[in-house]
């Protein structure tokens, strides 16, 4: 501060020497406090310092104290810039400030009055990222409906990573220890530094079109914010939401959570993790396999107890049973019909005498010649009617029943093989033989005969 700056804003003229000087110029209080704020709030300063004391209570001010290893600034700040702010402010943040030195009046208390205010070093970078992070979730990028789950057996593995440090060596041997048979492909990028979004976003479109892959793992490992900036960016987060494999992300430690890592299918908290998360373990395929084995033999052998019986109840079929089993039902009722028809007229007449005499024992009728010369006429002619009738048809259902019992005849096998005819089976198999190609010279056959059956062998083909 230039020394002009803290005088007096009048000038004061020399004494004359031939006068006496003038009496002392003495201020009050809230003069020279005024007089210093008008020299301070000449100044415009910017100040780096951790926040302290912070007081938002008010409604028109924030107060707060800035300071760092030696000293103390108290700070004022409107509200509306603290309520602008696109970072959150708490204790312990360092910032940077920009405002004019002023002077509370009333006490005397020396402060800065905040017009702007930042964060220092890591803070810009994570402001940075954070406002990517809100355009992408406006955007649906972090969504859970878009995430695509992991294949259950991957064939393929596509590595995204450093071809040197600990990384790919933790991922590559862990995948070949958890699952021997998947095949892994190393793609290596810088991690960190200039080029690495360039070279990331490359590795991540080779694999998704020209070298396809079931899923792909992009693993780095731990660092600073710095290190880790390429994985926030906006360039590799919608070069992961454009794969059309799952994507599955180790990047550094539990705590680090970057941008990739949000829009990833999967998230692990480190490169390890990673590897396990994309890959089953040895113990639990084999235990799946050797389940899914027991269930096969299971299925298998119920299908095996079904067909044999279904054969069974296919052999109990009328089909393959010989014709009293297939006539039985209708012999039957061919005895019954056949044993009944003879009693029929006779029930018949009963019946029809039990009535006549239950009419004429009305007393209407008490006098039987005159009252019952008719009826009686009528019934004897009814009588023979019925018995003519009754012979009928007794003898239509005796024609009828013949009819059916030759139509069965002729429709059985066992007719069929007493005009002369045979069937011939392998005696091994119980085929029947259709064609002299089926059997071979010296084989056994059966044969079938209307009564009977012989055994034979065959001793030459046609």
């Amino acid at each position: 501060m230039d020394e002009e700056e803290l005088t007096l804003p009048w000038d004061e003229p020399a004494a004359p020497l031939d006068e006496e000087p003038e009496r002392e110029a003495v201020l009050t209080v809230s003069e020279a406090n005024r007089l210093a704020k008008n020299a301070l709030e000449r100044i415009y300063v910017t100040v780096q310092g951790e926040v302290s004391g912070l007081n938002a209570r008010y409604p028109y001010y924030v107060y707060l104290n800035l300071r760092d290893s030696e000293a103390t600034l108290p700070a004022i700040m409107p509200k509306r810039v603290f309520e602008n702010l696109d970072f959150v402010l708490e204790e312990g943040s360092v910032v940077v400030v920009e405002g004019m030195l002023t002077l509370f009046e009333k006490q005397g208390k020396y402060q800065v009055r905040v017009a702007s205010v930042r964060p220092f070093g890591e803070g810009a970078l994570q402001r940075r990222i954070e406002m990517i992070k809100k355009k992408l979730a406006a955007e649906g990028l972090f969504d859970d409906s878009r995430k695509k789950p992991l294949p259950a057996f991957p064939d393929r593995i596509g590595v995204v990573t450093s071809p040197r440090g600990a990384a790919v060596r933790d991922v590559t041997v862990t995948l070949a220890r958890r699952y021997p048979p998947a095949r892994v492909f190393v793609c290596g990028v810088r991690v960190q530094g200039a080029g690495a979004v360039e070279q990331i976003c490359a590795a991540l479109h080779f694999f998704n079109l020209d070298f396809p892959v079931d899923v792909v793992i992009l693993a780095r490992g731990g660092g600073s914010i710095e290190d880790l900036e390429p994985f926030s960016t906006e360039e590799v987060a919608r070069a992961v939401s454009r794969m059309n494999v799952p994507v599955v992300t180790g990047i550094g430690h539990e705590p680090d959570v970057s941008i990739a890592d949000l829009v990833a299918d999967r998230r692990a908290s480190t490169p390890t993790g990673a590897a396990e998360a994309a890959v089953p373990e040895r113990r639990d395929v084999h235990a799946r396999l050797g389940k899914c084995a027991g269930s096969m033999q299971r299925s298998l052998s119920a299908d095996l107890v079904s067909e044999t019986r279904q054969l069974a109840g296919i052999r109990r079929l009328p089909l393959y049973r010989g014709p009293d089993f297939m006539l039985g039902r209708f012999m039957q009722r061919w005895e019954r019909v056949t044993a009944s028809l003879p009693e029929s007229p006779r029930r018949g007449l009963e019946r029809g005498r039990h009535r006549v005499a239950t009419i004429a024992s009305r007393p209407v009728y008490h006098r039987a010649t005159e009252l019952l010369r008719r009826p009686r006429a009528l019934l004897a002619g009814d009588a023979e009617a019925v018995a003519q009738s009754a012979v009928r048809d007794m003898e239509k259902k005796r024609s009828r029943l013949e009819r059916a019992l030759a139509k069965a005849n002729a429709l059985s096998p066992i007719a069929v093989l007493e005009r002369g005819y045979s069937i011939t089976f392998k005696k091994d198999s119980g085929k029947v033989v259709r064609d002299s190609s089926e059997v071979d010279v010296g084989e056994p056959l059966t044969i079938r005969l209307g009564r009977g059956s012989v055994d034979a062998e065959v001793t030459g083909k046609e």
